[in-house]
C-alpha cells in the first residue's frame, strides 16, 4: 500500500552515543492508510571538500640548487651586476648621465633590472615557489626569454662601455677627470674598463643560463 508523507522535521541526535561532527539525524513522520503514524529516523553524513588556497607557509627548500651550475651562475650574475653599477657610479657619481654619456644611464637601469630579476629567480628556485605558490606562471619559458634578452643586451652594452672607458667621447680628453694612462691625449678610465669587461662576462653567463633553461626544466627537477 502507498504511504503518504504528512510531516517532515529535522532533530538533533538525542541518544547517549556521540555522533561524528559531520553526521546528523533526520526524523520523518508518515501516515499509513489505516490512519496511524509511523516515525522513521535516518542518519545523514556530509562530506566537505576544501579547495586549495594560496598560502605562505613553510615548504621544502631546494638547498642543493645553489651548488648546481644554474644556481652558481645566478649568484655570479647578481654579483657582477652589482659590481657594474658600483664601477660606473664610482667615477662621476650615480648620474643621471646626459648627452653623450646617456648610455651610462641606460646601462645602470638595465643592470639594476637584471640584478632584481636574477635575484627573484634565485629565490624562486631555492624556496621552490614555482611549485608551492607560483605554479601558475611559465617560469621555464620566462627564464629562457629573460636570460637570452640579458645575454644580448649585456653584450651590446659591453661595447658601449668599452668605448666610454677610452675617454674618446670627450671634446678635451685631458680634462675628463679620469684616472689611468693617457693614450693620444685621452685618459683610459679603469673603472669603466672593468665595467665593460664584466658586461662581457655577464653576457656569457646569461647565455649559459639560457642554455640550461632550454636543455632542462629546472622546475620539474627532483627536490631531493
Amino acid at each position: 500500500m502507498l504511504m503518504h508523507p504528512v510531516l517532515r522535521e529535522k532533530t538533533a541526535s538525542s541518544g547517549m552515543s556521540a555522533q561524528p561532527p559531520n553526521a546528523r539525524q533526520e526524523t520523518f513522520t508518515t501516515q499509513q492508510p489505516d490512519g496511524t503514524f509511523v516515525t522513521h529516523t535516518t542518519t545523514v553524513r556530509e562530506k566537505y571538500v576544501e579547495e586549495d588556497v594560496i598560502g605562505f607557509g613553510p615548504g621544502k627548500v631546494n638547498e642543493k640548487y645553489c651548488c648546481k651550475p644554474p644556481g652558481i651562475l645566478r649568484i655570479v650574475e647578481i654579483i657582477l651586476c652589482f659590481l657594474i653599477i658600483c664601477l660606473i657610479t664610482s667615477v662621476y657619481g650615480p648620474g643621471p648621465f646626459k648627452g653623450v654619456l646617456a648610455g651610462q644611464t641606460m646601462l645602470l637601469i638595465f643592470a639594476g633590472i637584471a640584478f632584481c630579476w636574477t635575484f627573484i629567480l634565485l629565490a624562486t628556485y631555492f624556496f621552490n615557489l614555482q611549485i608551492t605558490h607560483l605554479d601558475n606562471l611559465p617560469w621555464s619559458l620566462m627564464d629562457l626569454l629573460f636570460s637570452g634578452f640579458f645575454c644580448i643586451f649585456f653584450l651590446i652594452f659591453g661595447f658601449v662601455e668599452a668605448y666610454y672607458s677610452t675617454g674618446a667621447w670627450s671634446n678635451n680628453c685631458n680634462d675628463i677627470g679620469g684616472d689611468g694612462i693617457i693614450h693620444n691625449g685621452c685618459r683610459f678610465i679603469y673603472e669603466w674598463g672593468f665595467a665593460a669587461f664584466f658586461c662581457f662576462i655577464n653576457a656569457a653567463l646569461y647565455g649559459f643560463s639560457a642554455f640550461f633553461a632550454r636543455r632542462k626544466d629546472e622546475f620539474n627537477d627532483d627536490l631531493s
